[in-house]
């Protein structure tokens, strides 16, 4: 196998797509099982992909001076929280309860686990820097001198977010479908 690592994955190898084949995205929503867990989890996941656009635009906003310092320190501050933490708590309710009790099911699947094991870990790095920056934010007067590298952060995070969400997705949402999990 190539280099899976988060930070340098550009697709999701073909033998961690366990049950994609016989569960294509395109089929999901039509899928009896999808309401019992998959729909709450991926409404999740989009959840985190629209805070990240908005934390995105929020930055390049003080940069083109379209927000003041103030607005931009508080709804920066306050959406960069929230999704922080609801990923943090995401993160802990897979890594404790879903991927432990998914590999159960099916010990085909733990290979692909250990590597969304492996992108949570990654993605906490990540995170790690991006709450500096967001300390600098919350600290200085001029946030825009901040705003500069803490886009340059959200787009990396975003990034990595993107490629984690997806290739958790090919891999849990199949499976769920298959097994029929319920939240």
């Amino acid at each position: 196998m190539t280099k899976i690592d988060l930070l340098n994955r550009i697709f999701l190898p073909e033998e961690l797509k366990t049950f994609l084949s016989d569960y294509p995205r395109v089929e999901w929503n039509t899928h009896p099982n999808f309401p019992n867990f998959a729909e709450f989890w991926l409404q999740r996941h989009e959840m985190f992909r629209k805070l990240g656009l908005h934390l995105v635009q929020l930055s390049q906003a003080i940069l083109n001076n379209d927000i003041d310092t103030k607005e931009f320190q508080k709804q920066t501050l306050t959406y960069s929280g929230f999704m922080l933490q609801e990923l943090h708590t995401h993160h802990i309710m897979e890594d404790t309860f879903f991927f432990p009790g998914i590999v159960k099911y099916d010990s085909k699947l733990s290979a692909a686990i250990d590597l969304l094991e492996g992108d949570h870990q990654a993605i906490s790095l990540i995170v790690n820097k991006y709450e500096v920056l967001l300390d600098e934010i919350r600290l200085t007067k001029e946030a825009s001198n901040c705003a500069r590298r803490l886009l340059e952060c959200q787009n990396g995070f975003n990034e990595a977010l993107k490629r984690h969400l997806e290739d958790e997705e090919d891999i849990i949402v199949p499976a769920a479908l298959h097994y029929g999990f319920i939240r």
